[in-house]
């Protein structure tokens, strides 16, 4: 049927590639429920990087950033434009930001991961 043709081995959900589920999900676990992760300006800067990355894709993708889209700015260097000012975005739109973030969003996870490696080792063990 598709001869030649492979498509892509993990799609991605709000920016998470799907390869990489478990691992954020094991990162969200060592996330406190409110507030700053412990540490965040010295040994877990990392990890809160995924923290706040973490919620500005969610104020994305959940909001249309009508919460954060200037933080998300700063952070990430762009935010969508609203040619209508009522952030009615295409599925088109929706992927291309997935695609834009996704590396990004990787790349922050695996930071992440092994700043945490001793803590997730030892969750693994446990």
């Amino acid at each position: 049927m598709y001869v030649g043709y492979q498509g892509n081995l993990f799609n991605s959900s709000w920016a998470t590639n799907t390869g990489f589920e478990k691992l954020r999900d094991e990162l969200n676990d060592l996330l406190p429920c409110e507030g700053r992760v412990e540490g965040a300006r010295s040994h877990s800067k990392a990890l809160e990087k995924f923290r706040v990355a973490q919620n500005l894709i969610y104020d994305l993708f959940n909001n249309g950033l009508m919460n954060r889209k200037n933080h998300f700015r700063r952070f990430f260097g762009w935010a969508p434009l609203s040619e209508n000012h009522r952030y009615q975005w295409s599925r088109h739109d929706w992927d291309r930001f997935e695609e834009m973030l996704e590396p990004v969003f990787t790349s922050i996870i695996q930071k992440a991961a092994s700043e945490q490696r001793t803590t997730l080792a030892l969750r693994e063990t446990i």
